[in-house]
């Protein structure tokens, strides 16, 4: 998904944007020259990993973020955020913060499985120790001012995505224009900037889904859009979910809205349309309800959007 040009793809570039500068705005982190904080911070671990503890000599490095550098966690790519990791532990903490990784268990957290309770806490201090004495100013910890601008920006930005989508719609449909696709440093004071495979990584789980839903969006970039919302309204209907949100999604204007569908996202008459439903019936409470097959790449954040905050209220 992140290659898709997606509103939340769009928000979240701006976020990074912002985040960017705000990072340079204090004082950023310089990786080249007499002034190499970069190195300063990789003597600082022994040059090992800050959470598995492994030696790096010679080994892939990963600048990881200790608070994530996403809307909810505000971290910045500055000197004191930003230490070394092994690509599998940068990998798994993802979007948490570097407390909450290393006191994760569970098959997710391989990386860190060898470590015993003391271990977890030995590193935690190691990492708050570093960032004490790289920022004494306190600067690492993000403001609650800015945390809300940041979250401010990223609904501004899928808001003005939605309505430009909405007013193309409209256009199209007046047109009768059919659906289709969405479209070296030298100086010795350059800032380090972060990369933005490691943004994407850090903005991903921002918002809590239970398990289940989860295992489902981790799946869902390598399965076609179609096959992505069957999946979902399988979920939603067997856990029961569902029953808060049918009377909206049998109707198209609430459809159009929550996903940009030209059709209701569920009816209980598919013989009525059978050309744009799948064939495959949903129960409950003893009614068939047939999901819509009308979905397109462009659809596939207004979904995963209304999942997580309309249906769980997480808007991170």
């Amino acid at each position: 998904m992140a290659n898709q040009v997606t509103p939340g793809v769009v928000a979240n570039t701006l976020v990074r944007y912002i985040l960017t500068q705000a990072g340079l705005a204090a004082g950023g982190l310089t990786a080249k020259g007499s002034n190499n904080q970069w190195q300063t911070t990789l003597a600082a671990f022994g040059n090992k990993c800050a959470y598995t503890g492994a030696d790096l000599t010679g080994a892939p490095i990963e600048k990881e973020h200790a608070i994530a550098m996403n809307r909810a966690g505000g971290g910045l790519h500055v000197y004191g955020n930003v230490i070394p990791a092994t690509p599998k532990a940068n990998a798994e903490k993802s979007g948490l913060r570097y407390d909450a990784f290393l006191r994760s268990k569970g098959e997710k957290f391989s990386s860190i499985a060898h470590l015993t309770d003391k271990d977890r806490e030995d590193a935690i201090g190691r990492i708050e120790e570093f960032m004490r004495n790289a920022r004494p100013d306190g600067m690492l910890d993000p403001h609650p001012e800015l945390l809300a601008f940041y979250k401010a920006q990223y609904e501004k930005a899928k808001e003005l995505c939605a309505t430009a989508a909405q007013e193309l719609e409209v256009l199209l449909q007046k047109l009768n224009v059919a659906d289709v696709p969405n479209p070296d440093e030298t100086d010795d004071a350059m800032p380090d900037l972060p990369s933005t495979e490691q943004f994407e990584l850090e903005e991903r789980n921002t918002d809590n889904l239970p398990e289940a839903y989860r295992k489902i969006q981790e799946c869902g970039s390598e399965m076609k859009v179609g096959a992505y919302a069957r999946a979902v309204f399988e979920q939603l209907f067997a856990d029961g979910r569902i029953a808060a949100f049918l009377p909206n999604l049998t109707y198209r204007e609430d459809s159009f809205y929550a996903f940009r569908l030209s059709f209701p996202a569920l009816i209980t008459q598919r013989h009525l349309d059978p050309l744009r439903y799948y064939a495959t019936p949903y129960k409950h409470d003893g009614t068939d309800y047939y999901l819509c097959s009308q979905w397109f790449e462009r659809n596939r954040d207004d979904l995963d959007s209304w999942l997580m905050e309309t249906v769980f209220g997480h808007s991170a």
